[in-house]
């Protein structure tokens, strides 16, 4: 049984001649009957009695019609919603995002996004693993997450989009707080505030500090960035951490080595199968060439790992639409990795 079919035998039905239906449907009136013949070939029942040149519903094609005509609803319903779907007039985008980067970076973002398409819906998964992002990603859980750097899947491709120098986080009282930049070897002998252990930003805190010759004393620990500040604020310890989660806390001082010591976030997508290329062009891609202006930084990775598809339930979401720009003010110590 064929959709074409059941579309013929409603159509036969409702004009009550193959003559006037053919005619509607713009085919050949052989054509059509020959259609019709195979389905009731295939239920072993006549739907019409033939009449000379008009037709009547038999007891079977009454009972047909009755469950066709429904189904042939819902099937044009199901096409409407996934074109809808395709065209970003509905679905549902679930994006990962880091602690550090959620409150900053994609407010305004997400602002303009549902400003240009407001019956999609958006869904905000914080963490603060990027490889937990990747393994979302990887099961289809998540549609978008901006990562760190570098992937940790073999195989996996990304692209890196901007790289964000680290700064110290001082107390307002530390005699380096008017300082151009600092020496992080110069901190060497100073009790630390940090996240916990397995935390990316105490991750990179620790490698950051091991490069410059020590392992840092990390007097208090804390799952929020909130309370880092804080305890850095009062003077129980001075911090690393990048440029991003350090936007506005007032004696935040650059590393003199920010080539070296920088947080790299980038895209990170998840592969899409054959089938997608070929029905959703152009494909689904983030482009963030110019969130990096948002982190009031130098160029820094970010990664944006997303799914592919949802069945009819994810749009074919082309956030390079977005001009992803959380912060229209230019700086001049920012550009965009290319």
């Amino acid at each position: 049984m064929e959709l074409h079919q059941i579309r013929y035998v409603l159509a036969v039905a409702k004009a009550g001649s193959f003559t006037r239906a053919a005619e509607e449907l713009f085919l050949a009136q052989p054509s059509l009957s020959v259609q019709v013949r195979k389905l009731e070939k295939e239920l072993g029942v006549d739907l019409f009695f033939r009449l000379g040149r008009r037709v009547e519903l038999t007891t079977a094609g009454q009972a047909f019609l009755e469950h066709a005509e429904p189904a042939m609803f819902h099937v044009e319903q199901a096409r409407s919603q996934a074109v809808a779907v395709r065209d970003l007039a509905r679905g549902r985008v679930d994006i990962g995002v880091l602690p550090s980067t959620g409150a900053t970076l994609l407010p305004e973002v997400l602002a303009r996004y549902r400003s240009a398409y407001p019956s999609v819906e958006v869904r905000i998964i914080e963490n603060n693993l990027s490889v937990e992002f990747e393994r979302m990603v990887q099961t289809g859980k998540l549609d978008l997450a901006i990562i760190r750097a570098p992937w940790d899947k073999p195989g996996v491709t990304g692209r890196v989009l901007v790289r964000e120098p680290l700064v110290a986080m001082l107390p307002p009282e530390h005699p380096l707080c008017g300082a151009p930049d600092v020496d992080l070897a110069k901190l060497a002998t100073e009790d630390f505030v940090g996240m916990h252990r397995g935390h990316g930003l105490r991750d990179l805190m620790d490698a950051v500090c091991q490069r410059h010759g020590f392992t840092p004393d990390v007097m208090v620990e804390t799952s929020q960035l909130s309370v880092l500040w804080g305890m850095v604020r009062s003077g129980v310890g001075v911090s690393v951490v990048p440029r991003l989660p350090a936007r506005g806390y007032e004696t935040a001082v650059p590393l003199d080595d920010p080539g070296d010591s920088c947080r790299e976030l980038g895209s990170y997508p998840r592969p899409r199968p054959p089938s997608w290329s070929s029905c959703c062009r152009p494909s689904s891609k983030v482009s963030v060439t110019r969130m990096s202006k948002a982190s009031h930084a130098r160029p820094a990775r970010i990664g944006v790992a997303y799914r592919s598809t949802r069945h009819l339930r994810i749009a074919r979401f082309r956030l390079s639409r977005l001009d992803l720009l959380a912060d229209s003010r230019p700086h001049k110590e920012v550009s965009s990795v290319r």
